[in-house]
């Protein structure tokens, strides 16, 4: 359950029929596909919701893409062919009974039945947390004209803290071009959310944008050697990040180096391996700020702790 998680918004502002749309939509995705599928329909009953659901599910099932009904705990458990599941936002009927949700479906004999759940802080985070859901969508990240009355955005660093905080999978929503997507995987998103930024007038555009954030996704998601990540961080040697590497699955050094425990880069044979997220965590570990160059951090010097100590190289503990 990771890359692109694309959200069909109805009405179409440009009248493209939905089952051209979804088919653009996988041509552009290409053989990696759409992580997942939702339909939001907010101005329709529930008749036409249902008939929308009835099209787009048959096209999601034959192309395995996994469909998610937005809002609609009774619609998602008709057993409609190819839906799957139901995102929640707050307010919403179920969003704080998830459990008893997962329940209905499995006396529905609905199988693997997925429940996602929006937040916009951390309060709403962590009371999703205990819910248990499938993923946790976490945003608006930047500012979004998707909704009406969107939350205060998060950031960047926000949605950073967030994904630090939950081992659940988080999904990044509001705002988001390529660009953003990509930066979004990169501090630890595992799918990114969109809405407005695969709107377009034919289908073919709709085609290229999806494979923009597709390959955006995809590249943030590549494993970095030490030496890439010597180059963002010219203060450790290659040397140090294979050092430290090596050492995190200790839970004790990770929690020395104010490393969260989802910092996880790998050695195989003699060379280390680091995720996005992983460089992300050492940056926000030594303290650098990301309007500072490596000149004026050295020179400022309010490193904290942690910097010293990777600095350092300190053995690891016996």
């Amino acid at each position: 359950m990771a890359g692109l998680y694309a959200i069909i918004d109805l009405p179409h502002p440009h009248e493209l029929p939905t089952d051209q749309r979804f088919a653009a939509l996988c041509e552009g995705a290409g053989p990696q596909g759409l992580a997942m599928c939702q339909l939001r329909f907010k101005s329709a009953t529930s008749a036409q919701r249902r008939e929308a659901l009835v099209g787009l599910g048959s096209a999601c099932l034959t192309a395995g893409v996994p469909l998610l009904v937005n809002d609609d705990v009774e619609l998602a458990l008709a057993g409609l062919p190819g839906v799957v599941g139901v995102h929640l936002g707050q307010g919403d009927a179920g969003v704080d009974d998830v459990a008893g949700v997962r329940e209905r479906a499995d006396r529905a004999g609905l199988g693997r039945f997925r429940i996602g759940v929006s937040t916009h802080d951390v309060r709403q985070l962590r009371a999703a947390i205990a819910q248990r859901p499938d993923y946790i969508a976490y945003g608006p990240v930047l500012g979004t004209a998707s909704k009406a009355n969107p939350d205060p955005v998060v950031g960047f660093d926000g949605l950073a803290d967030a994904c630090r905080i939950t081992s659940t999978p988080v999904v990044a929503i509001g705002g988001l071009d390529p660009k953003a997507a990509h930066r979004a995987v990169a501090v630890g998103a595992t799918m990114v959310a969109v809405i407005g930024g695969l709107v377009a007038s034919t289908a073919a555009a709709t085609a290229a944008a999806a494979r923009a954030y597709v390959e955006a996704i995809d590249q943030a998601a590549q494993l970095l050697t030490a030496e890439q990540v010597n180059a963002q961080i010219p203060v450790m040697s290659v040397a140090t990040l294979t050092e430290i590497a090596s050492w995190s699955d200790d839970l004790a050094v990770l929690a020395g180096l104010r490393l969260p425990t989802r910092f996880r880069p790998r050695v195989y044979g003699s060379s280390a391996y680091y995720r996005p997220s992983d460089v992300c965590d050492l940056l926000a570990a030594i303290g650098k700020r990301e309007d500072e160059s490596w000149a004026q951090w050295t020179t400022r010097g309010d490193h904290g702790d942690a910097s010293v100590v990777l600095l350092r190289r300190t053995n690891r503990p016996t």
